[in-house]
């Protein structure tokens, strides 16, 4: 076992120095990038690899999902003004559902043995553990339709779980589609607004319209458990 994890290890480095070495630059101009938040300073940067920018695209989402810092939107509106909202929107989705399946597979293989110990003794972990086998498809899948929820840290919440994978796919797969629309729309208007200005306040509008909801069904459901 330990000597299967030392190769696992040993892959992900050799693949991280075959990148750098193929483009020594491509972290640091895009960290660059999406630092200040320049989604059309992305999307022109990304275009620049001609045949190999839905690789690059693909690659990016699977790295945001582990550094958890950077939020989709840039990455997807960048895709969205290449490729336009249709093609932009598929696009994204499969990197979302790429760098989510990546991550989980990582997560799963590495770090639930570590954590499988403090489960066993905790009853409350052990709960939880097995509330999330019995109904993770529904918990992950409406995580997974908030807009604006972290996917890296759901993802790695997901993992160490005992949710089977097929419901970890399924529901990431279904789950993403809707917030990835959202995110492509969101950060294509934004860069082309006095275009858009009625489709991005509608789509702004619309991700408060779902916060507040959900904020009311909390305090509601809050008062409901009071009463009782």
């Amino acid at each position: 076992m330990f000597m299967n994890k030392l190769l696992s290890w040993l892959f992900i480095m050799i693949f991280l120095a075959m990148l750098y070495i193929w483009q020594p630059d491509f972290f640091y101009q895009v960290y660059a990038i999406i630092k200040h938040g320049d989604i059309a300073a992305l999307a022109e940067y990304l275009r620049s690899f001609g045949h190999w920018t839905i690789v690059a695209i693909i690659a990016l989402f699977v790295i945001m999902t582990f550094t958890i810092v950077f939020p989709f939107m840039i990455l997807s509106g960048a895709t969205g003004i290449i490729y336009g909202l249709f093609w932009g929107t598929i696009i994204s989705w499969v990197g979302e559902v790429v760098g989510a399946v990546v991550m989980y597979i990582f997560a799963r293989y590495f770090f639930r043995s570590a954590i499988e110990g403090w489960i066993i003794k905790s009853p409350y972990l052990k709960q939880v553990d097995d509330y999330s086998a019995a109904n993770g498809f529904k918990l992950l899948l409406f995580a997974r339709l908030l807009p604006l929820a972290p996917s890296g840290i759901i993802t790695a919440v997901a993992a160490i779980s005992r949710m089977s994978f097929r419901n970890f796919f399924w529901a990431t797969f279904l789950g993403k589609l809707p917030p990835v629309i959202i995110k492509v729309m969101l950060g294509h208007d934004i860069v082309f607004a006095n275009e858009n200005m009625t489709r991005l306040i509608a789509i702004i509008l619309l991700v408060i319209l779902v916060y507040v909801g959900l904020w009311w069904h909390k305090r509601a459901k809050k008062k409901c458990g009071e009463l009782d």
